[in-house]
């Protein structure tokens, strides 16, 4: 049992030796780990020296151990003794230990770490905004941009000849316009003569409906169908189909001015007044918000008034099929009948074809059925044909109740969409419109 006792020991002996070994090597590993480490700093532009940790193999020295035993008289029956074969060889020697402390005195591990030297290499840092746009460039993945930059700056060099040379004669359209929008304005001098001797605000309003009708003419070849309905003198209420921008009612403004000489009042919507900048231009043309009882005042004191039933939810929820987004509104029914004038319907062709709205997306509609917001983006601004027709108007009956008459003027409108309108609207076909004038009559 001894000798099964010192087998034991010595195989734990070896068993720790083995573990110190597994330890060098594992902090060998390590310091290898933390080289690698150092070196993959090195695309950043702080540059190391290469890493020369030197290390002393370690001469772990073990003293010889006196063993020594007292020659004990050791008396066993001799029974099979049965263990595996441990690594550890000795010779079968008469084995003499005094069982004294074994002293096992570790010589001592010499781990000279040889001086880490890192030589300084001139760290050289970019000034901090650049070097902030490097990490950022390198977070985003743009290492690339510099070459984007410079393929861009190179296409600007190849196709800026070729932009001069196309928009010097774009350039000379537009003078060519302008010419013709001052000759138009021109032509009406003594009418802007008389009108600034009379007022003020009357020769501004002249001028800007001289401009406007100019504007109308040269982009859209702008028409007014049915001019003479609109009485000389005297009220009447004008109800229109709203387009995604009302350009073409801005234009019919514009020619009540000029071949009526009146001023006709308009009803606009409440963010129209919230608008900076557009107070004055609001008075000058006399454009109210909308209360029944002052559009019944301007009505009773004589003057036009124009108004459109599906105002913002129409101009901005309409589409291409032009339906009228009325709702169940009567107050410009009830608006007449106190004021005892007619209706005059009015439509104009292709106004949806000029300007368009994304309105029927669910987004925009739900932000104006919620908080009233009209944000829907308009795209358009394209030169289709404008027509505006004028339905014949709708008399003063007393035994018409508002319902009725809201109803009859919805229908009047509808009408006019029906037989001046090609549905669904197209963008190329009023374009072709605006160079074929022939237009639909039934």
């Amino acid at each position: 049992m001894y000798l099964s006792g010192l087998h034991m020991y010595l195989t734990g002996l070896h068993m720790y030796l083995s573990g110190l070994h597994m330890y060098l090597t594992g902090l060998h590993m390590y310091l290898t780990g933390l080289h690698m480490y150092l070196l993959g700093f090195m695309p950043v532009s702080v540059r190391f020296t290469h890493v020369s940790v030197r290390f002393t193999p370690v001469s772990v020295r073990f003293t010889p151990l006196p063993v020594r035993f007292m020659p004990v008289p050791v008396r066993f029956t001799p029974a099979p003794v049965r263990f595996t074969p441990a690594p550890v060889r000795f010779t079968p020697a008469p084995v003499r230990f005094t069982p004294a402390p074994v002293r096992f005195t570790p010589a001592p591990v010499r781990f000279t770490p040889a001086p880490v030297r890192f030589t300084p290499a001139p760290v050289r840092f970019t000034p901090a905004p650049v070097c902030l746009f490097r990490a950022w460039e390198e977070w985003a993945g743009l290492e690339q941009v510099e070459d984007y930059l410079s393929f861009l700056e190179y296409l600007l060099w190849v196709f800026t000849p070729l932009i001069i040379v196309f928009i010097v004669p774009f350039l000379i359209v537009i003078l060519l316009y302008l010419s013709i929008l001052f000759l138009h304005v021109y032509k009406r001098k003594n009418q802007l003569k008389e009108a600034y001797c009379n007022n003020l605000w009357d020769g501004a309003r002249k001028t800007l409906a001289i401009l406007w009708d100019g504007h109308g003419a040269i982009w859209h070849g702008y028409e007014v169908h049915g001019m003479e309905k609109i009485p000389d003198k005297g009220p009447a209420l004008i109800v229109y189909y709203h387009g995604a921008i009302p350009i073409d009612y801005y234009y019919f403004l514009a020619n009540v001015i000029i071949q009526k000489g009146r001023t006709c009042h308009s009803v606009a919507d409440h963010f129209l007044f919230k608008i900076p900048g557009f107070k004055l231009l609001l008075e000058v043309f006399s454009v109210i918000h909308g209360p029944q009882e002052e559009c019944v005042r301007a009505l009773k004191n004589g003057h036009l008034l124009g108004i459109s039933p599906g105002g913002v939810r129409e101009a901005l929820f309409s589409d291409e099929t032009y339906p009228l987004l009325w709702g169940k509104r009567r107050g410009f029914a009830q608006v007449a009948i106190d004021s005892q004038v007619p209706v005059i319907p009015m439509f104009t062709q292709n106004v949806r074809e000029g300007f368009r709205s994304l309105g029927t997306l669910r987004l925009f509609r739900w932000l104006y059925e919620r908080f009233r917001l009209p944000i829907a983006p308009v795209y358009g601004g394209f030169p289709v044909k404008f027509r505006t027709f004028l339905g014949d108007p709708i008399p003063y009956d007393p035994n018409t109740t508002a319902a009725e008459l809201a109803e009859r003027v919805q229908q009047a409108v509808r009408s006019l969409i029906d037989r001046h309108q090609k549905i669904p609207g197209c963008i190329l076909r009023a374009l072709v419109e605006r160079i074929y004038t022939k237009h639909k009559n039934n």
